[in-house]
């Protein structure tokens, strides 16, 4: 046990932990698909503390090799720099890995948050109008394209109508989505709600369609 924690033996190993995660972590960066799998693998047993990379490409062994990274060369400083005993350098070494290993973990657990954040969610349309910028063709049989303000930007995306096919221009509410399409009613057809005098929100929207439908009905009459 005493040559385990003799000074030159704790040094040596300070210096091949610092030389071997600092390569592994340099082949990662610029030829990362090599380590993939075992990135992969990483992920699924860190994805408690948040450690998955929001790339999609894996974080949890990046995480892992700063840690130990910090750890070898934090040792091979206090072999180099300080007095300290063995188990002193051992003690500090180790508290510099955990440190950054957690710190590791707890960016790219925000970094993943502020990615997820900012993915633009269709759902968050519904109830909303926006203006046709690629005609909607009728009944479904085809979609078109809306411009419409979602998440504080204007997005275009894919719209189709139950109804007659909607022109470029026409302005349109939003009253549904499914697999990133949205399903739109041209303003015309929706009438002001009685109370209010205003256009159905999106808590509205039953009351909406059955209106819509009577509207319809009427005028194909």
């Amino acid at each position: 046990m005493s040559g385990l924690f003799s000074g030159s033996t704790l040094e040596m190993f300070c210096w091949g932990l610092a030389l071997f995660s600092t390569t592994l972590l340099v082949l990662k960066l610029t030829v990362g698909t090599l380590l993939d799998g075992l990135d992969g693998h990483l992920d699924g047993h860190l994805a408690i503390f948040g450690a998955d990379d929001p790339s999609g490409a894996g974080g949890g062994l990046k995480a892992i090799l700063v840690g130990l990274m910090v750890m070898g060369w934090s040792g091979v400083i206090c072999f180099q720099l300080t007095r300290l005993s063995p188990v002193m350098v051992l003690v500090t070494a180790l508290s510099a890995g955990v440190m950054t290993f957690t710190s590791a973990v707890w960016l790219l657990r925000r970094v993943r948050h502020l990615e997820s954040d900012g993915t633009l969610q269709p759902a968050n349309a519904i109830g909303q109008f926006g203006m046709v910028y690629l005609t909607i063709p009728a009944q479904g049989s085809g979609t078109g394209q809306i411009q419409i303000e979602i998440q504080g930007r204007l997005a275009t995306l894919e719209a189709i109508t139950d109804g007659p096919a909607i022109p470029t221009g026409t302005r349109v509410f939003v009253i549904d989505t499914g697999q990133g399409v949205l399903r739109v009613l041209p303003e015309q057809v929706l009438d002001p709600l009685p109370e209010t005098g205003a256009y159905p929100s999106a808590s509205d929207l039953p009351v909406a369609s059955n209106r819509t439908s009577n509207s319809v009905t009427t005028s194909s009459t």
